[in-house]
């Protein structure tokens, strides 16, 4: 008989599934570990466990086992099987199996990689939307945003004016399955003749506020499209000082009396800068600096390509916050072209005379 001593609840973090503890009866236990997705079965772990002197076995490190799968599929399933068995071997030395008794584990698991405090996966989910941002979002007319959530409610916003007046909006859904996505952008909250101030997008228990702000350049660079720490996009935008360094690594050598390149490596490193940030935009831009995955987006007429974003690399940054009376959060990091061809032509930034390191306005 298989006792489960410590199991994993029935709606788990992917970067929080804890060790799984069995005492069994038995001399030996086969575990196999399986994640599933829309039919796609795959085996990550398929091993036979030996028990301690307490007659237990752990699975550990479960979390690493998944992994790979938590970043591709967002939401799945995840079935574990502990299957004991005493064994003992006949007069041949051949292995015997004379009892076996089996306990499943069935979950389902949701991609996270930040270490929640207080609350279950299936609290956070149904209080929060999928983002680390715990506070007011500061936004701008033209910027894009995108939320996304899992499990029920439909989405509606109040819009707040200039004039003190509301409005409430219904919010369509872009994308409605494992997780649902929608478009939070405060175009779709202006009202004819109002200003705009704030809105507040609500889905069941979930709220999400948003500050728009007005003075913002009008060409605000980098733009970055993200996978955030629950393996969904989201942009930022940074309004602080945009730096392009282009720095060139020659191999040349002589042939007869001439002095020849054969060589020439150019590198473009870009120096970013967050801008001005509330504490709440501080600890979120983050998961910005963390991401894997980033894109920088070309701007046109104004507006960002979400489609065609080329990937970079952060390489560096400086990301530090005090509690200094005379001290706001600011962050700036360095980027580059993950392309190892840095001589990038990208005709899409159509009458501009210079890169998106200067304002579109200027011609």
């Amino acid at each position: 008989m298989i006792t489960v001593k410590s199991s994993i609840q029935q709606k788990e973090f992917s970067c929080s599934v804890p060790d799984i503890v069995c005492h069994i009866t038995y001399n030996r236990a086969l575990v196999k570990v399986v994640v599933t997705k829309s039919g796609d079965s795959r085996t990550v772990y398929d091993e036979y466990l030996y028990p301690d002197a307490n007659n237990d076995i752990a699975l550990t490190d479960i979390d690493r086992l998944i992994g790979r799968f938590a970043e591709q599929w967002l939401v799945f399933g995840l079935e574990i099987s502990v299957t004991e068995q005493n064994v003992s071997q006949n007069a041949d030395g051949e292995e015997v199996i004379s009892g076996t008794s089996t306990q499943p584990i069935s979950v389902t698991i949701v991609s996270c990689r930040a270490n929640i405090l207080h609350q279950t996966c299936q609290q956070f989910c149904d209080s929060h939307f999928l983002t680390v941002l715990d506070g007011t979002r500061e936004t701008a007319e033209g910027f894009l945003e995108y939320l996304y959530y899992i499990g029920t409610g439909s989405p509606q916003c109040t819009a707040t004016y200039s004039d003190g007046t509301t409005r409430s909006f219904s919010v369509d859904l872009m994308v409605d399955g494992d997780y649902r996505m929608l478009d939070a952008s405060p175009v779709n909250f202006l009202s004819s003749g109002k200003v705009l101030v704030d809105y507040e997008i609500k889905a069941g228990s979930r709220k999400q506020a948003y500050r728009v702000i007005r003075d913002y350049d009008p060409d605000i660079a980098p733009v970055l499209l993200f996978f955030n720490s629950f393996g969904v996009q989201e942009l930022a935008y940074c309004t602080g000082e945009h730096r392009m360094v282009s720095s060139f690594d020659r191999k040349q050598t002589r042939i007869g009396r001439l002095k020849t390149p054969y060589q020439v490596d150019d590198k473009v490193t870009f120096k970013a800068d967050t801008g001005i940030l509330t504490f709440a935009m501080a600890e979120w831009w983050r998961d910005v600096l963390r991401s894997k995955d980033i894109r920088v987006l070309p701007v046109q007429n104004g507006g960002v390509i979400v489609g065609e974003g080329l990937p970079v690399v952060i390489t560096s940054e400086k990301a530090e916050l005090s509690n200094a009376a005379d001290e706001l959060p600011r962050y700036t990091f360095e980027y580059e072209y993950a392309d190892r061809n840095h001589n990038i032509l990208d005709l899409r930034s159509e009458g501009r005379i210079f890169d998106n390191t200067f304002d579109y306005t200027f011609n």
